[in-house]
């Protein structure tokens, strides 16, 4: 009965094929995007220790988020997120692997007895593994704690935390941000050190921007393994992004977008359990960075415009 009930857990986490790019973004954002789709191409890297092989690949991710504002104009958060991160060497070594991660956001947006303070509080559960034997072992729990302060219309702050349980261990990152609506064209918006936005709207369909992304995760890779598990980004840097985005309103809530830009860090690589560095032949290992170009589509509602 137990092991009944947990198999139909672990599918229902697997079944959620739809957090929004980052759980944090949604916090701190002039729009909201109710869906979103991309596809993130990578370009093929050569191995640091290994100048014989290239490590090339993809990141595909489908989002959605469903904010429910209720009487008080307190607002329920449901959202999920289902990422596939394909990898393919070539050269002396012909590999190719996949890791997946499918997530849940459950929360709420909370006012305050003084107006100007609001409490965001999010859950984050996710399944981070290879999905060749999934058990509850792929499990993560995370979480986010959030408070806003709006100083006046257009220039809001907020701080707060970052939790997961990752695979190697408790990680915690402090947040400190902006919501600032510069002027009608520019806005500025992000949680440092997760992220940051400069958007410039060049008309009502057409806006652009730089951004810096930072992402640290790890996923568990099958038993027959031995529980080792594969860890993303350098160990105090995580993996960077920076970016430069084109986003086309092709109607009011449509939108598709392009983004090109550079990674920092970027590596993916092999842990035993007992967190120790595996220097093996394996497709997880360090690589060099390179440049990327993302396509997607996503379903947004402005919130400077609604």
């Amino acid at each position: 009965m137990k092991s009944s009930i947990k198999i139909s857990i672990l599918m229902f986490f697997v079944r959620v094929t739809v957090i929004l790019l980052n759980p944090m973004e949604v916090l701190a954002q002039p729009f909201v995007d109710l869906f979103n789709a991309k596809m993130q191409l990578f370009s093929p890297q050569e191995f640091s220790a290994d100048g014989t092989s290239k490590l090339s690949g993809y990141q595909s991710e489908a989002t959605f988020l469903l904010p429910m504002e209720q009487k008080n104009k307190d607002v329920i958060l449901i959202g999920g997120d289902y990422t596939q991160l394909h990898f393919k060497t070539s050269g002396a070594i012909n590999m190719q692997s996949d890791l997946y991660s499918t997530s849940l956001l459950l929360g709420a947006e909370l006012g305050m007895k003084n107006q100007k303070w609001r409490t965001t509080v999010l859950l984050l559960p996710k399944i981070n593994s290879d999905y060749k034997d999934i058990s509850m072992d792929d499990a993560q729990l995370g979480g986010v704690l959030l408070f806003n302060y709006k100083k006046k219309e257009n220039l809001k702050y907020h701080f707060g935390l970052y939790y997961n349980r990752e695979f190697f261990g408790d990680y915690f990152l402090p947040l400190l941000g902006i919501d600032w609506k510069i002027n009608e064209h520019m806005n500025l918006f992000g949680d440092l050190p997760n992220n940051m936005n400069f958007e410039y709207k060049i008309s009502n369909s057409i806006y652009s921007g730089i951004a810096l992304l930072t992402n640290i995760s790890s996923y568990r890779l099958n038993a027959s393994t031995g529980g080792m598990y594969v860890r993303e980004g350098d160990k105090t840097m995580g993996h960077d992004e920076v970016k430069i985005y084109l986003n086309a309103y092709l109607s009011k809530h449509l939108v598709v977008y392009a983004e090109t830009g550079e990674t920092f860090y970027r590596t993916y690589t092999l842990y035993n359990k007992a967190n120790e560095l595996q220097e093996t032949a394996s497709i997880f290992r360090k690589s060099n960075d390179g440049m990327f170009v993302t396509f997607g589509i996503a379903y947004r509602f402005r919130l400077d415009k609604e």
